[in-house]
């Protein structure tokens, strides 16, 4: 391991505490180094030009609404303020969804007595993701944002002087390195590489939007792992909504991918992935299958869309596609494909309920037919 993957490797070795470990690294090195301060203000004011500067920042700063940022950056002392005032709130994120609360009950907390700004720190391939999602969130609650002339993703709440920023790691950690090589500091270097390092183990990690177009390529090791916790974790979800059911059942990889048995409204289904139908299609990495298939099985393609209908007779009525959604994040991608599996599902017991009626149509009309001839 080289001395660069340090906070790597313990973001590794401590799941779930990615944003945790670097919040404390990057509170660490702006403590530790004035030309780091610096470059984080000439980041805040590219985008707020008359806020005032920040001079230290602080972890675990719990507000009077119970809220806590990751970062909380305050202006100047004074002898009415001995710690300063809060005027920069900084969420250190990499690729985990937002909360509840985030934007807008960070938002509230930022003071009215001068500009102000919440800033989502964030990978540079997520800030187009989580812009439009932040802003959609912000406009419910206080409707009238105004747009801010900068290099930066900016916008003000009309009306006030808060504001909303997105700024990416690569350009904060770029305006560290380049602030300190010019104050000659050589301390912070060695933190910023490892800042770097830890961003990009990150992001290389993490469920990413799969692109429009995508296909399977360079990167299908790494999204062959995502798309089984996607597998997994569609599984428990079904199951703890009730219209799954793995009781007795287990994971079964097969030749051309990870999946598992589950019960779909009573049906065997083998649900996972299919490499092979990935790539001859470039439609889905998931497919889910009866796990026996009969002459009189239901045909579940009534159920289905004009396009997957169309689809599903072309390619073979046994495997089923389950939706992978494009330009999304992991949150809104999980829940279209356990929309999309439970559709399945539906299908397969709205198709047998019909095969059954016909059965019994069949049954009373000969019952009736014998009747009449024992009559005769």
């Amino acid at each position: 391991m080289s001395d660069d993957m340090l906070l790597a490797y313990l973001v590794s070795s401590f799941p779930g505490k990615t944003e945790d470990i670097a919040t404390e690294a990057l509170c660490h090195v702006f403590d530790q180094s004035d030309a780091c301060v610096d470059a984080l203000n000439g980041v805040v004011q590219s985008g707020v030009h008359d806020i005032d500067p920040i001079h230290t920042v602080q972890t675990q700063v719990i507000g009077v609404d119970g809220t806590r940022p990751d970062l909380v950056c305050f202006d100047q002392a004074d002898q009415e303020n001995e710690t300063g005032q809060e005027r920069v709130l900084i969420e250190v994120k990499f690729w985990a969804p937002l909360t509840a609360h985030q934007p807008n009950g960070y938002v509230k907390r930022l003071p009215e007595d001068g500009p102000a700004v919440l800033m989502f720190l964030v990978p540079d391939d997520r800030v187009r993701y989580l812009w439009p999602r932040m802003r959609m969130r912000l406009k419910r609650e206080f409707v009238h944002l105004e747009e801010i002339e900068s290099e930066r993703r900016c916008v003000r709440i009309r009306g006030s002087q808060r504001h909303l920023m997105v700024v990416s790691w690569e350009s904060l950690l770029d305006a560290m390195a380049a602030r300190t090589s010019d104050s000659g500091e050589p301390g912070p270097v060695t933190q910023i590489r490892q800042l770097r390092s830890l961003a990009r183990y990150t992001d290389k990690e993490a469920f990413k939007p799969i692109r429009p177009g995508n296909e399977f390529g360079n990167d299908s090791d790494i999204r062959l792992r995502q798309y089984r916790r996607l597998v997994d974790a569609t599984t428990e979800e079904g199951t703890s909504q009730g219209w799954a059911d793995r009781k007795g059942l287990r994971a079964t990889p097969k030749p051309y991918g990870y999946g598992r048995y589950v019960r779909l409204h009573g049906a065997v289904v083998w649900f996972g992935i299919h490499t092979g139908l990935f790539e001859a299609t470039g439609k889905t990495a998931l497919w889910a299958s009866r796990h026996q298939s009969y002459a009189d099985e239901p045909d579940v393609s009534r159920e289905l869309g004009k396009e997957d209908r169309d689809w599903y007779h072309k390619h073979g009525r046994h495997w089923f596609p389950i939706d992978l959604r494009r330009d999304a994040e992991y949150p809104q991608v999980l829940a279209g494909v356990v929309e999309s599996l439970k559709g399945y599902g539906d299908a397969l017991q709205a198709a047998r309920r019909a095969v059954e009626l016909r059965a019994s149509d069949s049954t009373v009309r000969a019952s009736a037919s014998a009747e009449a001839t024992e009559a005769s």
